[in-house]
């Protein structure tokens, strides 16, 4: 039987489903809503591996009808950060790419590849994965260039969705067992239709919403209170 992977811990909440129906996503890029994605590397990613993870995730979104707009933010010399690093909201999240699980509340959960906390009202901008334990599933299952990436944008679709929920299937599904894994390996496991759309929706409903103050980011470790399967 082949060991199952739970791919996040969170907080409880319903899902909020899209109010369209699932439909193909439209591919012209003009009329897709950009995502900005800061990731901070304290985990020393090899370079190649991190561009590898990049481009996945890009892939990922851009069939889902997302552009992303990716920023390489390094908490050692703050002074060559990119502009936008220090800047999180509806449209702009904060990835951490953490050594261990160590500082987690998931810590125990050796299972666990990565968390998305979301507040009381199911609003959360900072994901956090854990490279040792997706480093070791990557070289167990031969899956170095894609498994990082594919852990990454599944933590994104919590933020941008607002829910906890997995689907029983495809990236947002809760357990990635062998046909999930071999998919990744693959390239071909998506967001489904619906997933997109709810994504969709919400970052053009945003995109029309008058332009407010950026906020400057501060990244803390997720309080234990409330994390669960």
């Amino acid at each position: 039987m082949n060991r199952q992977f739970s791919i996040c811990a969170l907080l409880t909440f319903l899902f909020l489903g899209s109010s369209c129906f699932a439909q193909d996503v439209p591919a012209t890029k003009a009329l897709n809503p950009e995502l900005h994605i800061s990731v901070q590397d304290s985990a020393n990613v090899p370079p190649q591996l991190l561009a590898a993870a990049e481009a996945e995730v890009h892939r990922i979104f851009h069939q889902a009808g997302v552009e992303t707009l990716w920023r390489n933010c390094s908490e050692k010399v703050e002074r060559n950060q990119p502009t936008g690093c220090h800047v999180v909201g509806s449209t702009y999240l904060m990835l951490k790419i953490l050594p261990d699980a160590k500082s987690m509340p998931v810590r125990d959960r050796v299972d666990v590849l990565g968390i998305s906390p979301l507040d009381e009202s199911g609003v959360g901008f900072y994901g956090y994965v854990f490279y040792d334990r997706i480093q070791q599933l990557a070289e167990k299952r031969k899956l170095a260039r894609t498994l990082l990436g594919h852990v990454l944008a599944h933590e994104i679709g919590h933020l941008l969705m607002r829910s906890t929920s997995h689907s029983i299937s495809g990236i947002m599904s809760g357990r990635w067992t062998g046909d999930e894994l071999r998919r990744i390996s693959e390239g071909t496991m998506p967001f489904t239709a619906l997933e997109s759309n709810v994504m969709r929706d919400r970052l053009l409903t945003l995109a029309l919403k008058p332009a407010r103050t950026p906020r400057t980011s501060v990244v803390e470790n997720p309080s234990s209170r409330g994390i669960g399967n």
